[in-house]
């Protein structure tokens, strides 16, 4: 509920006293960095990946982060777009995503790299609805592999 007028009204403290606000700031991006990239790393190093997947644990994040920063500056959520939200749990789904195959399936940086951009629009490309928005993403996560990847 908001605050009285357009159509929204008043609501007593009496009522109000019955709710509860809860809030919580977001993380900053050194945060979720140190979060996810020893997220990743435990999990590469627990499931004893070769050496070459698991140096890559903060080029993942450092990508997954660029693509979430983009995406949430540039698709914003319109009356057309309202499901356009990202938020923390999109980018935990992605790096969920990433520790999902074993060392198995999971043998060389190529694999990898190709496993993080199929979760990537897997999560964040799958809500899109127009070729316009998903073009964009396709693009977005183009540019994310060649700067920390090379």
């Amino acid at each position: 509920m908001g605050t009285p007028g357009g159509g929204r009204s008043f609501i007593t403290p009496r009522f109000q006293r019955h709710f509860n606000i809860v809030a919580f700031a977001n993380f900053d991006d050194n945060s979720m960095h140190s979060i996810f990239r020893s997220i990743l790393k435990w999990h590469f190093r627990i499931g004893g990946f070769s050496p070459d997947v698991s140096g890559m644990e903060q080029k993942i994040v450092a990508a997954t982060m660029k693509v979430y920063t983009q995406i949430q500056a540039d698709l914003k959520p319109t009356p057309l777009k309202t499901h356009y939200t990202f938020n923390l749990r999109d980018f935990s789904k992605v790096i969920c995503g990433m520790t999902m195959p074993t060392k198995k399936e999971l043998t060389s940086q190529d694999q990898a790299l190709r496993l993080w951009a199929h979760e990537t629009t897997r999560v964040f490309g799958d809500r899109l609805i127009n070729n316009e928005d998903r073009m964009w993403m396709l693009n977005a996560v183009k540019e994310c592999t060649r700067a920390p990847f090379g």
